[in-house]
């Protein structure tokens, strides 16, 4: 990661979307490609040799059908990725004009389980002067609605995996990783950013844990950050960006 020379603007590391993208590859095509090599693997140990051409044609047609038949529901859920993948990168450009005295991470590596389950990495993690943030961006049509529980609803269709629950997740995520790097820790704020502006309301607040639509993010991160009972040291910031950089 290398930071971006900023001016009057916040200092910015990492690529959005970045590792989304790579993960998109690799979880959707590799059990495709895992489908088509077994398959002829199967078919050479089952038909006998010389494979007849009759037989050889059929087995060449019976797998194209199957890559054909896979490549539908793959285009599909890459598509979805790469959604996600712009909604991230739509974040990163808000997040860019917070003002110099903040640090913007994008894509850092959670680890552990979570990096192998797909969840790979932090969206963006923000710095500030005094407050640091985790901001989880869904890039989702709406209108998206959120009731008192943390629930959300998108065009009236219930949402299983709620992104207040994963915020919060990623958020004592973020503040153990720091506190393995500072020796009294860091506590860690989450916040949800809608990239389609999709959140009815434009802000909520599900019991302390703010979601926002993107064209709020940069007023909501400021009035957290203002809202801190106290300055982080200069020598406390360094330290944690330093340690987050080292992580890519």
């Amino acid at each position: 990661m290398s930071a971006a020379p900023r001016g009057d603007y916040a200092e910015v590391h990492g690529s959005p979307g970045a590792r989304v993208r790579f993960l998109g590859y690799s979880t959707i095509y590799w059990p495709f490609l895992l489908a088509l090599f077994l398959g002829g693997w199967f078919l050479q140990a089952a038909l006998p040799a010389p494979v007849p051409r009759t037989a050889a044609g059929v087995a060449l047609g019976l797998l194209v059908l199957a890559a054909w038949s896979a490549a539908g529901p793959c285009a599909r859920r890459f598509d979805r990725i790469l959604k996600g993948a712009r909604g991230e990168e739509e974040a990163a450009r808000e997040l860019a004009l917070l003002p110099a005295g903040w640090t913007i991470l994008h894509g850092v590596p959670r680890g552990g389980f979570d990096a192998m389950a797909g969840g790979g990495d932090f969206d963006h993690v923000v710095v500030g002067p005094r407050a640091v943030f985790v901001v989880e961006t869904k890039n989702w049509r709406g209108p998206v609605r959120v009731d008192e529980r943390g629930a959300v609803t998108v065009a009236g269709l219930s949402i299983a995996r709620s992104p207040v629950a994963q915020v919060r997740r990623e958020a004592r995520d973020l503040a153990r990783l720091l506190r393995g790097i500072l020796p009294d820790g860091l506590a860690a704020i989450g916040v949800v950013c809608f990239a389609g502006d999709s959140l009815e309301g434009a802000r909520a607040d599900v019991d302390g844990t703010p979601l926002c639509n993107l064209s709020e993010l940069r007023a909501l991160l400021l009035a957290l950050d203002a809202a801190a009972p106290s300055e982080l040291p200069a020598d406390v910031r360094s330290r944690a960006v330093a340690a987050l950089l080292a992580r890519g």
